[in-house]
């Protein structure tokens, strides 16, 4: 049985989504607290957001430590390089091949 109703990669982007600048950069904090807004019930650890925005991240240093690569199979996010992250505009998803 699954520990959320949903993916934490999809709390994430919903995130983004609802946003007023769904392209801006935000720091994984405003993304921890809006997942804590928008999905209170599911009391996600903060640890688990970090991870999963940086492990869906096609450029972030951080993604090497992730043995499964869920970069190559699942693509979100682009990172500024300074802790800001976006979803990946459409010419991006198309360059890494999301579906």
């Amino acid at each position: 049985m699954p520990k959320y109703s949903i993916p934490v990669w999809q709390m994430i982007v919903s995130t983004f989504e609802k946003s007023e600048k769904p392209d801006g950069y935000v720091t994984i904090r405003e993304i921890v607290e809006r997942i804590q807004d928008l999905y209170p019930e599911e009391k996600v650890n903060k640890m688990t957001i970090r991870l999963q925005t940086i492990f869906h991240c096609v450029n972030h240093p951080g993604k090497k430590n992730d043995v499964s690569k869920r970069w190559e199979r699942n693509p979100l996010f682009f990172s500024d390089g300074k802790g800001g992250f976006r979803l990946l505009t459409g010419n991006e998803k198309a360059k890494y091949k999301v579906r």
